[in-house]
């Protein structure tokens, strides 16, 4: 995974749930559509608007609709309308019908065209004589939207349609790209706050946050932009941004990527053989809450599900919320894998362990008092290792009153990024081969985790 060195934008999740559709584009549920180049239509052209590249005849249709054939408008719509007549596959728009956008850019766009289309609805949100919340863009028909429209957007409107109008007849394959890539992508979009009001240069409301999150995709890296590129226009046309295919089937997402299989072969050489940590379960699945005396409004329910697949001592975990899940995979006290993905600001990289010397600290023994320096998977938002000084044991069952052999307590903090330090107390469960953390401490005060019910499933074979 790239490493996002430049926080460009933190607005793609706010741009998709708010302001993408504040511009008028095809707010309404999905329908099945078909993609332009075989879009039909009832009746004839010359039922239409205009069946005719005369002049003459352009000029009554235009004064019929209370246009002004002379005005910039008017000369507008002309040049379009010539288009139209003269091109067999407008033949919709001929008949006065204009395509949904979303049918369009459903067929699949360049990473070239997926930037130009940006960037004139970045013009179209930029006009004066739109509000982002009535556009001409919502109109289905041909003459209401050339009506609406100031020429400006009229011809950026015109403009998008050809360009998927020409993606279409290209005959070019779509993108596609993995939920990974596309989460990497949103992790770096999403990294900075959203546009200050009031910024110089950006239009007040819906308008702005749109412009601001065009301008950081456009700025951003490569392969940012490609990847975030294709999430959004995914978004227009009634798909799902990657963060929310994710938590739609968080255990999908968790078997695929966070299996000890998907590791790097040399981290994978480094780990013990299948079969030979073996195990007394295959699912351990927690059912708890975190509750903050703090700050009570964020007390939340979770289910934390531990995964023994092979009996090698690696373990899956996958922790799940409302609007978000975390994903890890483990060796002992060491992160081989992890990842968040959330609403708003939550998803992050996926980290991959690159010090494989964290192994050999995980296998070490924990004496009462050590310290313990262990490198974090990268990249991280939590800084580049962790830090714990182990406590005294205990019996598991203190913990949960099902639970077996021995607790050892540790007391761990890692350095984050921008010098602030999180702190947390986890258990080693060496019965289990897994970490329970306790509670955190940060800038919200304590956390705990309290435990409601342990369910534990038969050993894996």
């Amino acid at each position: 995974m790239m490493n996002c060195k430049t926080r460009l934008s933190g607005l793609l999740l706010a741009l998709l749930t708010s302001t993408a559709f504040g511009v008028g584009l095809d707010v309404a549920p999905a329908e099945p559509e078909s993609p332009p180049a075989s879009a039909t239509v009832q009746g004839s052209p010359a039922t239409g608007y205009f069946s005719t590249p005369n002049p003459d005849y352009f000029r009554q249709k235009l004064i019929a609709n209370g246009i002004d054939p002379d005005s910039e408008q008017g000369r507008v719509i002309t040049y379009w309308v010539v288009k139209i007549a003269r091109d067999p596959a407008w033949r919709p728009v001929g008949a006065g019908q204009m395509p949904k956008l979303s049918a369009f850019w459903a067929i699949g766009l360049s990473p070239d065209d997926r930037l130009k289309v940006m960037r004139l609805l970045k013009d179209i949100a930029t006009d004066p004589a739109n509000d982002c919340r009535t556009s001409p863009l919502q109109e289905t028909d041909f003459m209401a939207f050339a009506k609406k429209a100031s020429p400006r957007t009229f011809e950026d409107g015109m403009e998008m349609l050809q360009i998927a109008m020409d993606s279409s007849k290209s005959g070019r394959a779509a993108d596609h790209y993995s939920l990974a890539d596309l989460l990497d992508a949103e992790a770096c979009l999403n990294a900075t706050p959203p546009l200050p009001p009031g910024t110089p240069g950006y239009p007040p409301g819906p308008c702005g946050q749109l412009v601001y999150a065009i301008d950081a995709l456009d700025k951003s890296p490569e392969p940012t932009r490609e990847r975030g590129s294709y999430d959004f226009l995914q978004v227009m046309s009634h798909g799902k941004a990657a963060f929310q295919s994710v938590l739609d089937d968080s255990v999908a997402y968790f078997d695929e990527h966070f299996d000890e299989r998907r590791l790097p072969e040399a981290m994978r050489r480094s780990l013990p053989a299948d079969g030979s940590r073996p195990l007394p379960y295959s699912r351990i699945t927690v059912d708890a809450q975190w509750v903050n005396k703090t700050t009570p409004g964020d007390d939340a329910v979770f289910k934390d599900v531990f995964v023994n697949r092979r009996n090698n001592g690696v373990i899956g975990e996958l922790v799940t919320a409302d609007g978000w899940s975390d994903f890890t995979l483990s060796y002992r006290l060491a992160s081989l894998r992890i990842q968040t993905v959330g609403t708003g600001m939550a998803t992050t990289q996926m980290g991959t362990l690159e010090d494989l010397g964290a192994i050999a600290v995980a296998n070490g023994a924990l004496v009462p008092g050590e310290s313990i320096h262990i490198a974090a998977p990268q990249p991280s938002e939590g800084g580049k290792s962790t830090d714990c000084v182990v406590g005294q044991s205990s019996p598991a069952s203190q913990i949960f009153p099902s639970l077996k052999g021995a607790a050892i307590g540790l007391q761990c903090a890692r350095a984050k990024k921008g010098g602030a330090m999180a702190r947390w107390h986890t258990t080693w469960l060496p019965e289990y081969g897994i970490l329970w953390t306790d509670s955190i401490d940060d800038e919200d005060g304590r956390t705990e985790a309290v435990i409601r019910n342990i369910t534990i499933e038969g050993a894996s074979q």
